[in-house]
């Protein structure tokens, strides 16, 4: 309940400092200047249907739920899957993705027994081949210890390696949210896309990449749009 209050309440401060535009994540500069930015059109808040995000298109469904033991030993698990088609494949990939996550919640406090994990296995047309997509939960210092939710992970797909990074800063602003409001994806250290999930969410693909790398980022991106982080779950709240 209380990381819900926290989000609410940021949200709502940074809201009053502009009555025109929502909150938005702040990108690498260069990604910012140099990207495309295109609207996901479909994925709102049920838990399936058919989405549009530029070139490519397909369908999701997900689920998440909230295990507890003795009201003490909690269990979150998630899962989100997909198919895309578009440029650079085939026919089509489809993406099976679960959650894990385990904590133990003394009502004042919570203290995590296994940090958040979210992994996705790819089929292409139905036939399995090498691609891999991990995104976990890390802790760094005082945001680690703290209330911070940082993620980080990699995608590995059709001959591309992509790292991945949650954002947790607001554009114009010294707020820093505690749970992502988006992911940075970047190549040998430089920015290649992004994704924004406050709202509807939007994609970002950095100016002249190739069709095969944004593919990757596409996906990377769709797994991440689609996934119900059980930092911002209202389950189990009452």
């Amino acid at each position: 309940m209380m990381r819900l209050l926290f989000l609410s309440l940021t949200l709502l401060l940074t809201s009053a400092c502009s009555t025109i535009t929502p909150a938005t994540m702040r990108l690498p500069g260069d990604l910012a200047l140099n990207s495309e930015r295109l609207t996901y059109a479909g994925i709102g808040g049920g838990t399936r249907g058919r989405f549009q995000v530029g070139a490519f298109r397909g369908s999701f469904e997900r689920s998440e739920q909230r295990l507890a033991i003795f009201d003490a030993l909690v269990r979150n698990y998630g899962r989100a899957d997909f198919v895309i088609e578009g440029p650079a494949i085939g026919s089509t990939i489809e993406a099976q993705c679960r959650m894990r996550e385990r904590l133990i919640d003394l009502g004042i406090a919570e203290f995590k027994a296994s940090r958040m994990a979210y992994r996705c296995e790819f089929t292409a047309a139905g036939h399995a081949f090498p691609a891999r997509f991990e995104v976990q939960e890390v802790s760094r210092g005082l945001g680690g210890t703290l209330s911070k939710k940082e993620r980080r992970g990699e995608i590995a797909l059709g001959g591309e390696t992509v790292q991945i990074r949650s954002v947790h800063k607001l554009d114009g602003s010294p707020i820093e949210m505690a749970s992502p409001i988006g992911y940075v994806f970047t190549q040998n250290g430089d920015p290649v896309g992004a994704v924004e999930l406050n709202g509807a969410p939007e994609l970002f693909i950095a100016h002249g990449i190739d069709h095969g790398l944004a593919r990757t980022v596409t996906i990377a991106a769709t797994a991440l749009a689609i996934f119900w982080d059980p930092a911002n779950s209202a389950l189990g709240d009452d």
